[in-house]
């Protein structure tokens, strides 16, 4: 975990360092909160939803992003499992006009795994994303067009309990997360690498099941233009839901 730890500061502060040296770098301060809803139905399949909401000039001001997402899951095996979903987005791009926003509709595919040592748990995905962007005209008018990317994304969670209690009520734990991003697509020319995130913060849990997620994101991001980039301190908040509809027998055995 402390090698993580040191490769995930690594990366973040690297890419600080070279995108201060850019000129063209907006800053924001943001609010980040979800939902998120993993519900399994049978040994094999489950569905997945999350709604997300993300507040951009200094936190609660107006929105950058709007996404719901709504989707299907098929468990491989007890610490595997594939997931497929549809994702509606509403991007804010221009700050002179909070009310206008570019729909994008974006399917993807992911797989997801676990391995646990004795006092911590690792999670990753690696997702694939089918990106269709409306076009618009000088951030303020949408047009009847479509940019097409797709976008890959690697993530991985670390869990460690800080209370005796583990997963139960009123347990405890430090949770970091570092995902990093690669575009690629016809209109790809500047931006192959997206951006990076790197996450710390903490897990509270109400029950077995359900649990908040609460802490800090970094975001570094290279838009589309040659010289342009986003940076992004976040407060990110959120909530996960996971219900297990089997019978309690089957349910143990996972």
């Amino acid at each position: 975990m402390r090698q993580f730890i040191l490769l995930a500061i690594f990366t973040t502060l690297f890419c600080k360092t070279v995108f201060a040296q850019k000129n063209n770098v907006v800053h924001y301060n943001q609010l980040w909160y979800a939902y998120n809803n993993n519900t399994r139905l049978s040994d094999r399949w489950g569905i997945w939803m999350d709604i997300q909401n993300k507040d951009k000039s200094e936190y609660l001001h107006n929105f950058d992003v709007k996404e719901n997402t709504l989707g299907g899951i098929y468990y491989l095996k007890n610490k595997m499992k594939l997931t497929g979903a549809f994702t509606y987005i509403q991007s804010y791009p221009n700050d002179l006009l909070p009310d206008f926003y570019a729909p994008e509709y974006r399917p993807w595919q992911m797989i997801q795994w676990k391995n646990n040592t004795k006092n911590t748990s690792f999670a990753h995905w690696i997702r694939l994303e089918e990106r269709f962007k409306t076009r618009t005209i000088n951030s303020s008018q949408l047009t009847n067009n479509f940019d097409f990317t797709y976008r890959l994304r690697y993530n991985v969670f670390i869990e460690r309990p800080l209370t005796i209690k583990k997963r139960e009520k009123g347990a405890f734990s430090l949770s970091i997360a570092e995902e990093i991003y690669l575009n690629y697509g016809k209109t790809i020319v500047y931006n192959s690498f997206d951006q990076n995130r790197l996450f710390g913060g903490f897990l509270y849990y109400f029950n077995t099941h359900d649990f908040l997620q609460f802490g800090y994101t970094n975001v570094i991001q290279h838009l589309a233009g040659k010289d342009k980039y986003k940076a992004i301190d976040a407060i990110k908040l959120t909530f996960f839901n996971n219900l297990d509809f089997r019978k309690k027998s089957s349910a143990h055995k996972s």
